[in-house]
């Protein structure tokens, strides 16, 4: 009879224990109740496991989700409008130098570059480095092109040199950097596969690159002093990198 009757004042405790909501005494009584007793221990559990799997109201959800859209929001409004600030004050400085727009196009199309990049980078869950990776290509292919046309057209400096050299180079190093995340994407490639193909891609980025600035003839390709200072360190790169991912796939 004492047996049940403590049981059932345990029972009856037990929420505001599981609170911590009791006295020490009361707590030191209940600690040692639940040592030897199988049903009271068992309700404590399964009280705890309750309190942890226990979802939120949706209307909790609900605030949640609206808060941290807010705070978003508001991240997105006040940074786009600092960059403003600072694309106006560029004009207002280089306007009173130069009497005209000159470099102030560069360097607000450089703001609006990076503006781009962190609303996807804080708007984007899903897929988000492809994307910015999208928009660093789009916004690297026009910031280019913005630089030709104030240097040459606004400012008379320089050459036109975007279509000789600015173009094939950028798309050049475009795809060292596409076509690794292509066949991550795609083909499934482990990241270290990955990494290997980069380096291969940089050492004809590398030599590519040369031959279309005019620094270098095809038959310097061949020679092994450019060779040692210019691809080794890849050479040796695509090597490792290729290993550990031979290694992984083969663990798997």
């Amino acid at each position: 009879m004492d047996r049940e009757l403590a049981c059932e004042i345990v029972k009856d405790l037990l929420p505001l224990y599981v609170d911590g909501m009791v006295s020490d005494v009361s707590q030191k009584s209940i600690e040692e109740h639940l040592e030897h007793c199988t049903a009271c221990n068992e309700i404590y559990h399964n009280m705890t496991f309750d309190l942890e799997i226990e979802e939120q109201p949706p209307e909790v959800q609900d605030v949640k989700r609206f808060l941290k859209r807010t705070k978003q929001m508001y991240f997105l409004y006040g940074f786009s409008g600092l960059c403003f600030i600072a694309i106006l004050v560029c004009m207002i400085v280089d306007l009173a130098i130069n009497k005209k727009i000159t470099w102030s196009f560069i360097a607000g199309s450089a703001v609006v570059f990076a503006d781009a990049l962190v609303y996807v980078i804080s708007a984007y869950k899903k897929n988000r480095g492809y994307i910015a990776m999208l928009v660093i290509s789009i916004g690297t292919l026009c910031l280019l092109s913005v630089i030709q046309i104030s240097r040459y057209y606004f400012m008379n400096v320089g050459t036109l040199w975007i279509f000789r050299y600015g173009f094939p180079i950028l798309f050049l190093w475009l795809g060292a950097l596409w076509v690794p995340i292509l066949c991550r994407a795609v083909l499934k490639w482990n990241i270290w596969d990955c990494i290997a193909l980069f380096m291969l891609l940089v050492i004809v980025g590398n030599y590519v690159t040369k031959l279309i600035t005019g620094d270098y003839v095809w038959n310097d390709v061949l020679k092994m002093r450019d060779f040692v200072s210019n691809a080794l360190g890849e050479v040796v790169g695509v090597v490792v990198f290729g290993i550990i991912g031979r290694v992984k796939k083969w663990r798997k």
